[in-house]
């Protein structure tokens, strides 16, 4: 029985693996374009955007890790039903339950993996995207300056560099700020560096020089070392990083912080999101027992299952759905988080009493009968 249980595991492991990478795909795919409108409009690196689109991947393995173990489950038990193997597993005298437990056991390990995603991994990776994005978009220096460009970020104030360097330092810096009623003035520096200190953004400028013109029409010109610019007024940057409801570990969801009015104020969306995280990971067993209460029970069909597999996917696939939509509605109505664990636990038991019922199957399960030609 473990050598046949054995085999099970291993039919089941490659396209777990398979649909867990597809999908895995496909949801990185969609969320990299919301990251690449960010990283484009700031001017990042390639390195920025793999950084911050890696660190979103938790969240994507959370939300699919149920769908691919239901995906792969329907594919393995429909191989093994075309291929004739669980037919033999039947006649040699195995029941349900010990032809389900090689795929239980699979359902109960991908449980304790999306557990540990979403009450460790995902809120620390999602703080520290938080934290690169924060950075991003409180670069200045990309957001206000393109090299070779005269920019213009507000009416009256025209700035250049010829270079930008790794650094965030400026070469051939020229400032043109006429927004004062009384007269322009010029700035020229060799070097120029922006920084954001204390929520104000300042503009060093290095070894240049100041010109305006006096009251007389003559030309002053005044040379400096060092001289910061205040940008604070031209571009206001907030600093602060704000936790989402996803960056936030469970124990902050459960019991956020009293003195933090804000938080209070969104008590009932912090509780739906740690129920959520808590109930989630059932959905590896109810559906991988929803799969197998399909196609493990029932006459044998050389030619597949598709009827049965379009059945199964169908009411999988809105259970899911299901879920998704009262984790949403609990952040309004928090007498739905009992249902975000009714509803895997009612499937899985409605499922696991069907698969081991001894009762004939329903004539909607079974397989359509041969036509008789009347020649």
């Amino acid at each position: 029985m473990k050598l046949v249980q054995k085999y099970f595991l291993r039919q089941a492991f490659v396209p777990l693996v398979l649909s867990l990478g597809a999908l895995s795909l496909l949801a990185l795919l969609t969320q990299s374009l919301s990251t690449l409108d960010l990283i484009v409009e700031n001017r990042q690196s390639a390195t920025t955007f793999l950084y911050i689109t890696v660190l979103a991947l938790p969240q994507l393995f959370s939300i699919i890790l149920p769908l691919a173990v239901f995906i792969a489950m329907l594919y393995t038990l429909n191989k093994l039903n075309v291929d004739s193997e669980l037919v033999v597993t039947k006649a040699s005298g195995f029941s349900p339950w010990q032809i389900a437990s090689p795929a239980l056991r699979i359902a109960a390990y991908m449980l304790i993996v999306h557990l540990i995603i979403n009450l460790f991994i995902q809120p620390l990776s999602f703080r520290q995207m938080r934290e690169a994005l924060l950075d991003v978009r409180t670069d200045v220096a990309s957001r206000l300056i393109r090299a070779g460009e005269f920019t213009q970020p507000t009416p009256g104030f025209t700035i250049f560099t010829s270079a930008t360097l790794p650094s965030g330092r400026m070469r051939d810096v020229f400032i043109f700020d006429e927004r004062s009623t009384q007269t322009p003035v010029t700035y020229f520096a060799s070097e120029g560096q922006v920084s954001n200190i204390e929520g104000r953004t300042n503009f060093t400028l290095i070894d240049g020089s100041v010109h305006f013109l006096t009251k007389t029409g003559t030309m002053d010109l005044t040379d400096f070392a060092s001289n910061t610019y205040d940008l604070t007024d031209i571009l206001v940057v907030d600093p602060v990083l704000r936790l989402k409801t996803s960056d936030r570990f469970l124990h902050e969801l459960l019991f956020p912080d009293p003195a933090d009015y804000t938080t209070l104020r969104r008590k009932n969306e912090f509780l739906a999101e740690a129920h959520a995280r808590l109930s989630t990971p059932l959905y590896n067993i109810a559906l991988t027992l929803l799969a197998l209460a399909f196609l493990v029970r029932g006459e044998h069909k050389k030619m597949g299952y598709g009827r049965r597999i379009a059945l199964a996917a169908i009411i999988g696939f809105l259970i899911r759905l299901s879920g998704f939509t009262l984790a949403s509605s609990a952040a309004d109505n928090p007498a739905l988080n009992g249902m975000q664990y009714a509803l895997p636990l009612v499937t899985s038991f409605v499922a696991a009493w069907y698969l081991l019922r001894k009762k004939p199957v329903p004539k909607l399960l079974r397989p359509l009968p041969k036509r008789q030609s009347i020649l």
